[in-house]
C-alpha cells in the first residue's frame, strides 16, 4: 500500500546507533577466536601487501581455488586488510558496521513504510538482539553484517516502488546490491525480498512488473559479480568445498534434507526469539539428519514455516508490516535452509543475522499498536497531505498513558533481555577455551567443540589435559583425521612417542589431503632422522597441492638434508 513520506531525525538515528553499540559493546574485549585465525591471522592476502589480483583470486581464507573452502568475499577481506595495515580496530570495526547496518535498516523502513516510530523501534530491537552476537563479536561474522548493510542500503536507495523511478537511484541500488554479493553469497536472495516487499507495500496494481528496470538492474549486477568471481577465482559452486564433519547432510538425499530443514527452521526461530543456549558450533554430531517427517522438531518447524507463509499472505492488506516481518524472516532463510544447496555448515547463528530482523519488525509493529492503537495499513501520501501544509505540520497526538505503559511492557523485556543475553554471551568469545567450553555445555555431541577445546588446552601447554578432549572428538566422529593429528602432538609432548606416531599415521590414513595430518607426521619423522619416510609421506601431498608453501618448504629442507654430505 502507499505510504506517507517520513524522515528520521538525527536524534532518532543516534538512538538506533546507540542501542546497537551498547547492545554489543562487549565485542571490544573479544579475542581472535575460532575461524578468525584462518580468515585473518593466517590469511596471506590480509597479512601481505595489498594485491588486487590475490584479493580477487583467493577465497575468504586467502587460498586459491581448490585449496580452501572456496567462499569468495573480497570486500570483507579488503576490510580486514585495512584493519591490519591502516586503521586497526578489528572488533571496533565490526561493532561500528553493526551500528551502521541498524541505522540503514531504520532509514529503509521509514522510507518504505512512512512509519517513523515503527522504523526506529524495529532498528533498535534489531541492534540489541542476542542471537546476533556471533555475527558481531566473531570477526568472520563481518560478512553477514556487511551483506545485510549493503542489501538494506540498496533497498533504501531504490525507494518505494510506486514512486517514479530515477535512473541514478536504480544504478546506486544495483551497486549496493553488488557490494552485498561481494560481501557474502547469501545476499543473492535480495531481489526476491525486494519483489515481495514491493507487493506488500505498494497500492494494489501499482507494484512494478517483474521485467521492470527496478529488478533487471539487480539481475545485471548479480551477473557481473558472478562473472567477476568466475574469471578471477572460480564458478560459484565449483570451488566450494564441504565435508561430512561440518555438514552431515552431504551424505543424504532429498527426504532427510527436507525434514532436517524443517527442524533447523524451528531451531532458528527458537534462537532468534529466546537467544539462550548459544553455541559457536553445531557440526557432527550436534545436529544429525532427520529421517522421519513425524519427528516432533520436524513437525514444529513445518508448522512454523507454513504459519509464516500463510501470515504473509493473509495479512498483506490488513497488516502489511507484519507480512513484511514474515517475509524478512523467510527470504533470507532460503539460503540457510539447506534446500537449494547443501552449505559448508549445517547450522550457524551468524546465518540468522538477517532473518532476525523479521522478529525485530514484528516486535516493533506490536509495540507501535500498543502505543497508538493505529491500524497496520499504510497511510496514503495524498491522505496525509489532504489538508495542506497546516495538517502536515501537526504534531503527533499525545499518547494515552495506559498505551505508553503497554508499549513499555512490550518493548522493555525484549530490549533489556536481549541486551543482557548479548553481554553475557559476548564474554564467551574472550578466547577459544571459553568459547568451546560453553559450546560443549550446549552441544556435548559436537566433535569439533571437543576438538577445539582440546586445541585451546594444547596451545596453553596443557598437553596432558587436552588428550581427553581429542579422544572424545575421535570417539564421536571416528573418520575425522584432525583429532588424531592433534592427539599425536599431545602424546609427543607427554613423552608417548610410539602412541604419537600411531595417531599421526592414523590421521594421514583417514585424510591424505589434510595439511595438518601430513605436516605433523612429516615433522615427527624428520626429527627422528627418518628422512626417507618423511619425504615419502610429504612428496605426494606437495605434488597434489603445489600452492602449499609451508609443506613445499619442508620438503625442500628434507631433500636438502638427504643430499647433505654430513648425513650419517
Amino acid at each position: 500500500m502507499a505510504r506517507a513520506k517520513a524522515a528520521l531525525s538525527r536524534g532518532a538515528l543516534a538512538l538506533v546507533a546507540a542501542a546497537a553499540l551498547l547492545g554489543h559493546a562487549r565485542a571490544l574485549s573479544a579475542g581472535f577466536v575460532f575461524d578468525d585465525r584462518g580468515a585473518i591471522l593466517e590469511n596471506r592476502v590480509v597479512q601481505g601487501d595489498l594485491d588486487v589480483g590475490a584479493l580477487l583470486g583467493s577465497d575468504f581464507w586467502g587460498r586459491p581455488p581448490g585449496e580452501g573452502p572456496g567462499t569468495w568475499r573480497p570486500l570483507v577481506v579488503l576490510s580486514f586488510w585495512l584493519n591490519k595495515h591502516i586503521t586497526g580496530g578489528f572488533h571496533e570495526t565490526n561493532l561500528v558496521l553493526h551500528a551502521a547496518t541498524s541505522v540503514v535498516l531504520a532509514l529503509a523502513l521509514a522510507r518504505h513504510t512512512g512509519r517513523t516510530l515503527f522504523a526506529v523501534v524495529a532498528a533498535m530491537v534489531f541492534g540489541v538482539l542476542g542471537v546476533s552476537t556471533e555475527a558481531v563479536v566473531g570477526l568472520v561474522g563481518r560478512a553477514d553484517v556487511m551483506a545485510a548493510g549493503f542489501a538494506w542500503l540498496a533497498w533504501f536507495v531504490a525507494g518505494p516502488a510506486d514512486e517514479p523511478a530515477k535512473p541514478r537511484s536504480t544504478l546506486w541500488a544495483a551497486l549496493a546490491f553488488a557490494g552485498a554479493l561481494a560481501s557474502k553469497e547469501s545476499a543473492i536472495v535480495y531481489p526476491l525480498f525486494l519483489f515481495l516487499a514491493d507487493r506488500l507495500l505498494s497500492p494494489p496494481g501499482r507494484a512494478p512488473r517483474i521485467l521492470s528496470t527496478r529488478y533487471g538492474s539487480l539481475v545485471a549486477a548479480a551477473v557481473l559479480v558472478i562473472a567477476l568471481r568466475t574469471v578471477a577465482f572460480a564458478p560459484p559452486l565449483d570451488a566450494v568445498s564441504r565435508d561430512l564433519q561440518a555438514n552431515p547432510l552431504l551424505a543424504e538425499g532429498w527426504g532427510p534434507r527436507i525434514w532436517t530443514s524443517m527442524r533447523l527452521f524451528a531451531l532458528a526461530l527458537g534462537k532468534i526469539v529466546l537467544p539462550v543456549g548459544l553455541s559457536a558450533d553445531y557440526s557432527y554430531a550436534a545436529i544429525l539428519p532427520e529421517h522421519s517427517p513425524f519427528a516432533l522438531p520436524v513437525l514444529l518447524g513445518a508448522l512454523a514455516l507454513v504459519g509464516l507463509v500463510v501470515l504473509s499472505i493473509r495479512l498483506r492488506r490488513r497488516e502489511p508490516l507484519l507480512a513484511l516481518a514474515a517475509v524478512m524472516v523467510l527470504v533470507p532463510w532460503i539460503v540457510a535452509s539447506q534446500l537449494p544447496f547443501v552449505l559448508p555448515t549445517i547450522f550457524a547463528e551468524r546465518l540468522l543475522y538477517l532473518p532476525a530482523a523479521g522478529f525485530a519488525l514484528g516486535i516493533a509493529r506490536l509495540g507501535e499498536w500498543m502505543l497508538e492503537r493505529t491500524p497496520g495499513t499504510l497511510a496514503s501520501p495524498a491522505a496525509s497531505a489532504g489538508k495542506g501544509k497546516k495538517r502536515a505540520a501537526q504534531k503527533r497526538p499525545k499518547a494515552d498513558p495506559a498505551h505508553v505503559r503497554s508499549f513499555v511492557l512490550v518493548l522493555a523485556p525484549v530490549m533489556l533481555g536481549n541486551l543482557a543475553l548479548a553481554w553475557s554471551r559476548a564474554a564467551d568469545w574472550a578466547n577459544d577455551k571459553t568459547l568451546f567450553a560453553s559450546a560443549i555445555e550446549v552441544v556435548p555431541r559436537s566433535a569439533r567443540a571437543h576438538h577445539n577445546y582440546g586445541s585451546a588446552l594444547l596451545n596453553e601447554g596443557k598437553s596432558a589435559a587436552s588428550i581427553a578432549s581429542f579422544e572424545r572428538a575421535a570417539e564421536i566422529l571416528p573418520t575425522w583425521s584432525e583429532p588424531h593429528a592433534q592427539l599425536g602432538v599431545a602424546m609427543l609432548d607427554t613423552g608417548r612417542a610410539r602412541e604419537a606416531e600411531e595417531h599421526f599415521r592414523k590421521a594421514v590414513e583417514l585424510d591424505p589431503d589434510s595439511t595438518k595430518a601430513v605436516f605433523n607426521l612429516s615433522v615427527f619423522l624428520a626429527r627422528q632422522g627418518r628422512l626417507e619416510e618423511a619425504r615419502a609421506n610429504l612428496a605426494p601431498f606437495v605434488e597434489r597441492h603445489p600452492n602449499r608453501a609451508r609443506e613445499a618448504a619442508l620438503l625442500r629442507q628434507i631433500e636438502g638434508d638427504l643430499r647433505s654430505p654430513q648425513r650419517p
